[in-house]
């Protein structure tokens, strides 16, 4: 059977809710007696039913204060189904529905402003990517609810704004990828994945690092790329948050790719073009790529003695490429 077991922090613990959890579910949930006990049963019965089938073990937990053993809120891991491609999660935003894996938090109104919604979400996050294998794992929220917006942001999630407000459920997307981590440096340059939002200040970075252009590169071709390959694509900021340089990483199965790496002019000659194909190398290296590709234009060979520096070679090769769609 699969179970969730219990999960520790020094403050606080998550466990199954159990029969005697009655008051603290009439709290949190509904002041009726008759549909407490209702759903305190249909909860019980629902992690037993997952565990006897090992399907992953939905639905809420409890979370239980240590010192004083109450029942202070709860957690737990809900299939989503909704149109996240409204705030980039997919290649497309046709209107299409998908699913997700969510987290639902509550915390009783007399325990919060305590850290305990961010302690039992970092406990849960942790339990469902290391043991479950999540790559992904999403919180909704409206507009105007900033503490579940901050709780988001402490666990590492990257916040998404719907520009559409309906449903409200939907206006705030917290997405955690434990592949899309940011990595920071001494000289107070990190690291980060690209977002949706940053196509405009790439676009300038490329111009400005004489980059050809092609039409996919777009608002739409970026969603296509961090669909596929988010977890390769990367910029490099400086300490006040500017990009300074990007790379947009790919694997295909068999080679990984680096495309458009680029520095702006006023950040070059400090090794910022290395850190960001290091960065792409070591996780294609860590999900079995055993050769990495890149592209020279013909007008950019001035750039290739920094490649073969880095251990890069001139393949013997004849590059072909062929437009599905009509670009002019």
């Amino acid at each position: 059977m699969r179970t969730m077991p219990r999960l520790d922090d020094t403050d606080i613990h998550i466990r199954a809710f159990d029969s005697n959890d009655v008051s603290a579910v009439m709290q949190m949930f509904t002041a009726d007696t008759t549909k407490a006990h209702a759903w305190l049963a249909w909860n019980i019965a629902n992690e037993h039913q997952l565990a006897q089938l090992n399907q992953p073990p939905y639905g809420e937990r409890a979370i239980v204060h240590h010192d004083s053993d109450a029942v202070v809120g709860a957690i737990g891991l809900v299939p989503c189904i909704d149109q996240f491609g409204k705030v980039g999660i997919g290649s497309n935003d046709d209107g299409a529905t998908h699913a997700e894996v969510g987290m639902f938090w509550y915390v009783l109104p007399e325990w919060r402003n305590q850290g305990i919604a961010t302690a039992a979400a970092i406990l849960l996050r942790d339990y469902a990517c290391t043991q479950l294998g999540l790559r992904r794992i999403i919180a909704t929220t409206e507009y105007d609810n900033i503490a579940s917006q901050r709780v988001m942001r402490r666990i590492g999630m990257e916040l998404r704004r719907n520009p559409s407000d309906a449903p409200a459920w939907l206006q705030i997307v917290g997405v955690y990828e434990p592949a899309r981590t940011i990595e920071r440096f001494s000289d107070g340059t990190y690291l980060r994945p690209i977002y949706l939002d940053d196509l405009s200040e790439m676009l300038a970075l490329w111009r400005a690092a004489a980059l050809q252009m092609s039409p996919t590169d777009s608002a739409q071709g970026l969603r296509r790329h961090l669909a596929v390959s988010g977890n390769l694509a990367w910029v490099l900021c400086n300490a006040d948050g500017r990009i300074v340089g990007t790379v947009l990483g790919s694997d295909d199965g068999r080679r990984g790719w680096i495309n458009h790496l680029a520095v702006h002019p006023d950040a070059q000659s400090k090794g910022y073009g290395h850190r960001l194909i290091t960065s792409v190398t070591t996780r294609l290296k860590a999900q079995g790529c055993e050769k990495v590709n890149l592209l020279v234009r013909q007008s950019n060979q001035h750039v290739v003695p920094f490649y073969e520096k880095i251990g890069f070679a001139v393949d013997n090769n004849i590059f072909m490429a062929k437009w599905l769609e009509h670009h002019e």
